[in-house]
């Protein structure tokens, strides 16, 4: 009953999403149909064409109609392709989840590995060469950080190519551009959520039946340790895919994010909120999966549930 139940949790805050997405952007300056017809369009063919995208109807009628988009397609059609929107997303998705869950992915891996070794070698040369690496990580902009990674491996270097989406080898920047940040900050997580866990009274009942100190850090410390960097994963995920505008404008991946900054340019509406509630699906979504991780990963938080 808990996925239902929090799946129900969410309509509330999805439906709202959708009433601030539409009424926000139906109060932006600028006529799309004005836009579409060019400069030079007269009275007559601005007015054909916004009887013609239905932007002549009611506010709320309008909004009626972009709700049903949401499972009608045919409905949910862009100002100036006349494609569905699903359709769009459908083609930029898969990029825009390559880079964010590679990124992620990396980031988890790298992260642990460093925060595992700056806890067992506090004070040493390691540690204080991750610390630097870290705080850089965290601190460096993403637009920034890909353009110097941009000149140097794809410019310089000549090892990869700078921009697009062709090949994998197209991918391998922005994985590792986007993965700075979350390996930074999980590193830092995993450093602090151990040197915590290695003085409780549990690992010493764990060395004391005969485990070895590797076993004792891995399956004892380190599994607590991930409750809290599986949360920050999930916040870590939803802003990926939230600065995906950045990445994929600085990478020239066509991607979800670069064609939301398309659709603003050239006031596609139903482009621009569509692909703003399907983020805020993904954030519902991300959600839920961080909390059955967490459930799974420490079994208190279950008996914490049973009881309320």
């Amino acid at each position: 009953m808990f996925i239902p139940r929090r799946l129900a949790q969410a309509l509330p805050t999805l439906f709202v999403v959708s009433l601030l997405v539409f009424f926000f952007m139906d109060m932006i300056p600028g006529d799309p149909a004005q836009m579409l017809a060019g400069p030079a369009a007269t009275d007559e063919e601005v007015q054909s064409i916004r009887e013609f995208l239905g932007l002549n109807q009611p506010l709320l009628t309008r909004y009626g109609l972009f709700l049903k988009g949401l499972w009608d397609p045919s409905i949910a059609t862009s100002f100036r392709t006349h494609r569905p929107v699903a359709v769009e997303l459908a083609e930029r998705l898969p990029n825009t989840l390559i880079v964010a869950i590679g990124g992620l992915a990396l980031g988890l891996v790298v992260g642990t590995v460093s925060g595992v070794v700056c806890a067992l070698r506090q004070g040493g040369f390691a540690e204080a060469i991750i610390t630097v690496l870290t705080l850089t990580g965290i601190s460096m902009p993403i637009y920034w950080l890909g353009l110097l990674c941009i000149w140097f491996f794809a410019v310089y270097l000549g090892w990869v190519p700078a921009a697009g989406a062709s090949t994998p080898m197209h991918f391998v920047l922005p994985i590792l551009v986007v993965a700075t940040r979350p390996t930074a900050m999980f590193s830092r997580l995993i450093t602090a959520s151990l040197l915590e866990a290695m003085s409780k009274d549990y690992l010493d009942t764990a060395r004391a039946k005969g485990l070895s100190e590797t076993r004792v850090i891995v399956s004892h410390a380190l599994r607590n340790s991930l409750v809290a960097a599986v949360s920050v994963a999930g916040v870590q995920f939803g802003g990926m895919l939230g600065g995906s505008v950045v990445t994929e404008t600085v990478f020239g991946i066509p991607g979800v994010g670069r064609l939301l900054v398309d659709a603003v340019s050239r006031a596609d509406y139903p482009v621009v909120q569509y692909t703003i509630l399907m983020f805020a699906i993904f954030f519902v979504l991300i959600n839920l999966a961080t909390d059955l991780l967490t459930q799974w990963l420490d079994p208190r938080t279950r008996e914490e549930r049973r009881a309320a």
